[in-house]
């Protein structure tokens, strides 16, 4: 992006002399471009998008602990708020302090980058034809979201501009759609303010959270492997309603593993690292079953920490009486709501499936037991 690409020219050549990476060149391009209203040839477009986002960037911390503490993308948006902050203070360190008169704080401060960044975060696109690089697309990217469509735009060279071709007929006046990527409900949040109707999203996905047990006499040799790997004791891995990845069988093999297997640990927690190349498909078979009773413990835990929110969601807020306030925490309580009720959805089928196999095992061994029992006294 070129200085004469900027309403402020000196603000674009600024920015190049310090080299600025594509996520904070594009959001400080943004506000400069925004505060120079009808003067800036993207006036129309600026003024078409949102003043406030609705993805996650825009909720308060109040408001993320209050409404999806049981969801682990909570702290994906805790993570996600904290980066901004250390963006926009490391440009205003290095850059903006030093060029007052260029960036005036009025104009570019932690509020602004908060909606530019949400801008981002909501709107901009990845051209595989360009390598992937990311740009915001102006109108293209008002498009919405269907889970049940492939489509997404990209770099036509022949043309030299950004397309895309439907997957399906569309009829006069119908809504066109294009795909924001395979991301999981949580995702779509995080990002993009909305989650789909339950069921409909086959990209979704729960993070289920494992932690190994201080009380383990082999918890510091088990997190020494962990750390070889780049793990912590505590790790979450992704579920969907079709099953879960191999790593997550290995990290609860190494939770319930005894000490005689401390020569494996290492081999356990590098097939628990999806970093690591080593053969996933790992199988203990004297330990399958506490494993499997290990997973569904954690499934378990989860589920009760989402049915607790969802139980005590109707009751939330009664006592607020602004209307202003009341509609934003309506709206973003029926958003954890929805969002909590498609991850305990996912949860459920996992439960239901662990629970199935262990007491298949179970029987198995029972029935294995009783033919020893009826051979030995065969034999007395």
């Amino acid at each position: 992006m070129s200085g004469r690409e900027w309403s402020s020219p000196e603000a674009g050549q600024v920015l190049k002399q310090y080299s600025v990476p594509d996520w904070p060149l594009l959001a400080t391009y943004l506000i400069s471009e925004a505060s120079a209203q009808k003067s800036s040839r993207w006036c129309n477009y600026i003024s078409a998008l949102p003043r406030q986002p609705y993805s996650l960037l825009y909720w308060t911390r109040a408001e993320l602990d209050r409404y999806l503490e049981a969801s682990q993308i909570r702290q994906r948006a805790i993570e996600r708020v904290t980066d901004v902050i250390g963006t926009y203070n490391d440009l205003r360190l290095r850059i903006f302090s030093k060029y007052p008169d260029i960036f005036p704080e009025e104009v570019f401060n932690m509020e602004t980058f908060r909606w530019s960044f949400g801008i981002l975060f909501s709107r901009l696109v990845r051209l595989p034809s360009m390598d992937g690089k990311v740009a915001l697309v102006p109108w293209a990217d008002m498009l919405n979201h269907s889970c049940e469509v492939e489509t997404f735009l990209d770099y036509d060279k022949s043309s030299q501009g950004v397309v895309f071709t439907t997957d399906r007929a569309y009829q006069p006046g119908e809504q066109v759609f294009i795909s924001y990527g395979k991301k999981s409900n949580g995702e779509l949040l995080l990002s993009y303010g909305f989650v789909p109707k339950e069921g409909t999203n086959p990209s979704d996905l729960v993070e289920l959270p494992l932690s190994l047990k201080k009380s383990d006499r082999c918890y510091k040799e088990k997190l020494e492997a962990l750390k070889k790997h780049g793990l912590s004791a505590s790790q979450c891995y992704p579920i969907q309603i079709t099953g879960w990845p191999l790593e997550l069988m290995a990290y609860a093999y190494l939770a319930v593993s005894h000490p005689s297997m401390s020569k494996q640990f290492d081999e356990i927690a590098a097939a628990a690292s999806n970093k690591s190349t080593i053969k996933k498909d790992l199988r203990y078979p004297d330990i399958e079953e506490k494993a499997l009773q290990f997973i569904l413990d954690s499934c378990e835990s989860s589920i009760s920490k989402y049915s607790k929110f969802l139980q005590a969601s109707g009751s939330m807020d009664l006592d607020v009486t602004s209307p202003k306030q009341l509609n934003r925490r309506v709206f973003l309580k029926q958003l954890a709501v929805d969002l909590c009720t498609s991850e305990r959805r996912i949860l459920f089928r996992a439960e239901y499936i662990l629970r199935r196999r262990l007491r298949d095992m179970r029987s198995g061994e029972l029935r294995a037991l009783r033919i020893f029992d009826g051979l030995r006294n065969i034999f007395k």
